[in-house]
This record gives C-alpha cells, structure tokens and sequence, in this order.
C-alpha cells in the first residue's frame, strides 16, 4: 500500500491537493483501514502527505524552490561522499550495492522506471553509508526522493528510456570513478552525474539549482 501510494503521487496520478479518504483508499485496493493509515503515516514521514486531523489526508507540492534547495543539499553530501571513497575512506565490499546494481539492471530490462527510481535512492544512500556518513542518509534519500517528484512526474521532455545506456552500467561507471583515487576527479563525477540527471528529466530544475554552474567539479 505503502509503495503503491508513493508511486502514484511521485508520477502525479495522485496531485497536490487531492484528499485522501482512508476507507475509500481501503475499499479501492482491498485492506483495512489500518493498512492505509500505516501507509498514510509513513507517506507524512516522506513529506507527500500531510495529515490534517479531522480534515483528512493531503497530497503535498514540492516547489520548484524547494526542489532547487534539496538538489543543492544533496550536491553537498554527495560532493563529501565521493571524496571520501576517493581517499579511500569508505567500505565498498557491502553486498546491497552488487544486489541494487543487479535490481537496477532488471528493473531497467523490465521498462520500470519507477523501480530504477527506488533503487537509484538505495544506491546514493547506502554510498553514503560506507562512507562513514550514515546519519545523513535520511537527510540524502529525502531530497532525493522530492528531486524524484520532478524526474518521474514533470514530463518536461521526451523519455527514450529503452534506447538510454542500462542504469545498472551507468552507475558502475560513477562507482569505477570515485574509487580511482582521484578526489578532484570524484568530486566532479559525481556532480556530473547528478547533472545529468536532471539535464535529461527536469531542465526548469537543473536551471533553478544554479545550471552548469553549480554541477562543476
């Protein structure tokens, strides 16, 4: 329920400002409404919610601003990161990043973007986990996931998305630069990466963060 929710508001089939009613979600995907509250709740956690008490369930916006802030926030850890694993200052033998660049692989095969999105969130994540900095995980993953917002459900450009290198590969390739030893070079491929991203998916957002500018090594 909880996925199920997440997706539908991340790809805009559930927009800002619609109320969500617990036991017409209950009756429309068959659980209780215990269920849903459980979903509801950890959604508010998210911030694509948020509870009104007696008014009910909202979808939330995120805000081209806002957006534009959580992409320079994650720059910054993700800038730290990379510098990290280029000193060698970082645990990269975890299994979860062979399981997430595997998922991605299938995920990418499968046509399911929204899975390559879940598991592009694992993988930053859990980067920043061997990394030594897991208590900005939460901090990482919750911008990512609004960037997501603007990804998934902006459509402000055409998605060739089976003619694109596999997500799987592309991620190797960023995992292969920053651990070359090289931090200025790390640094820089991380940031690429990130504005490449969003270059391919949201353009308005790249702009908003600072545009080329702002994803230089």
């Amino acid at each position: 329920m909880h996925l199920a929710l997440r997706r539908a508001v991340l790809f805009r089939n559930l927009v800002p400002g619609d109320h969500l009613l617990e036991q017409t979600l209950a009756a429309e995907h068959g659980c209780s409404q215990g269920t849903v509250r459980e979903a509801l709740l950890r959604l508010a956690g998210e911030g694509l919610v948020e509870r009104r008490g007696y008014r009910g369930t909202v979808v939330t916006d995120t805000s081209l601003p806002e957006a534009a802030g959580m992409v320079r926030v994650r720059l910054s850890i993700e800038r730290a990161v990379a510098l990290r694993i280029a000193a060698g200052q970082a645990d990269l033998s975890d299994p979860r990043l062979v399981a997430i660049l595997e998922g991605m692989d299938a995920a990418h095969a499968a046509g399911d973007l929204y899975q390559c999105s879940e598991l592009d969130r694992e993988f930053h994540a859990t980067l920043t986990e061997a990394a030594g900095m897991g208590l900005l995980r939460p901090m990482l993953w919750r911008c990512a996931l609004h960037i997501h917002r603007f990804t998934l459900g902006g459509l402000e450009v055409p998605r060739p998305f089976f003619q694109e290198a596999g997500v799987g590969d592309e991620h190797r390739a960023l995992l292969a630069q920053l651990s070359a030893g090289d931090a200025t070079a790390a640094a820089g491929a991380m940031a690429e990466h990130l504005g490449q991203v969003l270059t391919r998916w949201a353009p308005s957002l790249h702009a908003a963060a600072g545009g080329e500018a702002a994803f230089a090594p």
